[in-house]
């Protein structure tokens, strides 16, 4: 099984399989999956990596998001009128990285929209994927077996089938069909406004390991733990603690501190790294199977599996929460890199 250290640095070739991810680190859901978690980052997450692609785009490509996103359905009430005073007041530049991080956390914000207005816009099977689901670079699954044999693989429909919103049904497909959405010309400003957002947030979930796959047990977790969902940590939930990593941070301070540790990364990296998000996947997947689930955890589920009593809760180690955060930047640096790449590429 793959190994990392606590820098975070991946070793090419330790898993079995036809893994091989494209970036060495240099620093470092399955479907039943219930909709009210499905949450992957919160806010300072999702506009970190919104703040790191807007930092690599060029002054065009600004112009042109902007002349998208102006056309939203919901502008004026989830935009303008949720902008804070000081940013309204400031400069063109702090309002369109605000306006770029509210677009990325607009997904989640459809979850609280009234009546048939969260209906048309909410998809709740949007934000993860289940762990046996493979297809292209993503050859390994991301589901934990424990004293249960492993599922059947899932070979996943290919992007270019992926076609129209009944297609999407999961993470990896939800990127096929609004990246198309978003670069396509002939579609509606307001269709694409509301594919930006879709993008900016699914690229960030999809960097999130507990949204790729999950643990499942012979007996406690038969259904799986809901990417997390389901086991309990000294302060919330596992998947809650990957998600509010950084939320200690202002996004400016994480930015400043990111871009420092990862810049020579970023800087080097190519198109060829915006465009296959089953890699992404595979890398998230490889830190879930080999660090987001500890060894301590894993025992104590198989010890307790067949018990009627309690599973106490686990007690996050330093050590593990300063790893989590070092993974949390650089996974947060990837995904705004990423979709940096693909918005100088696409539009």
């Amino acid at each position: 099984m793959l190994r990392t250290d606590i820098s975070g640095n991946y070793p090419l070739n330790t898993m079995p399989g036809t893994f091989k991810p494209r970036l060495v680190y240099s620093l470092l859901f399955v479907s039943c999956l219930l909709a009210k978690n499905a949450l992957a980052w919160d806010s300072v997450g999702h506009r970190l990596s919104a703040a790191v692609a807007n930092h690599y785009l060029s002054d065009s490509v600004r112009n042109e998001l902007t002349r998208i996103l102006l056309q939203h359905p919901r502008y004026e009430k989830d935009f303008l009128e949720q902008m804070p005073a000081s940013i309204a007041r400031g400069n063109d530049a702090n309002q369109f990285e605000w306006l770029l991080g509210q677009a990325a956390i607009w997904p989640d914000m459809t979850r609280g929209l009234p009546g048939s207005e969260r209906d048309k816009y909410n998809r709740a099977n949007w934000h993860y994927i289940d762990g046996a689901w493979l297809r292209g670079e993503s050859t390994i699954q991301g589901n934990t077996y424990i004293a249960v044999a492993p599922f059947d693989d899932i070979l996943g429909s290919s992007a270019a089938t992926i076609r129209a919103e009944s297609n999407a049904d999961n993470v990896m497909t939800a990127l096929d069909y609004n990246t198309a959405l978003l670069g396509n010309t002939d579609a509606t400003m307001s269709q694409r406004a509301v594919a930006l957002c879709w993008v900016l947030h699914l690229v960030g979930d999809i960097h999130q390991p507990l949204h790729v796959g999950s643990l499942y047990s012979k007996n406690r977790f038969a259904s799986g733990d809901r990417g997390g969902n389901g086991i309990q940590t000294d302060s919330g939930n596992l998947h809650a603690r990957w998600d509010r990593a950084l939320r200690s941070e202002s996004v400016n301070t994480a930015l400043e501190t990111l871009l420092m540790q990862h810049s020579a990364t970023l800087a080097n990296m190519n198109q060829q790294d915006g465009a296959d998000w089953s890699v992404w996947m595979q890398e998230s997947r490889a830190l879930l199977l080999n660090t987001v689930y500890t060894q301590q955890m894993k025992i104590a589920i198989a010890r307790f599996d067949s018990s009627t009593g309690r599973l106490r809760e686990f007690t996050l180690s330093e050590s593990y929460v300063d790893a989590m955060k070092v993974h949390t930047r650089l996974r947060l640096a990837l995904a705004g890199r990423r979709l940096a790449l693909w918005f100088e590429d696409k539009l």
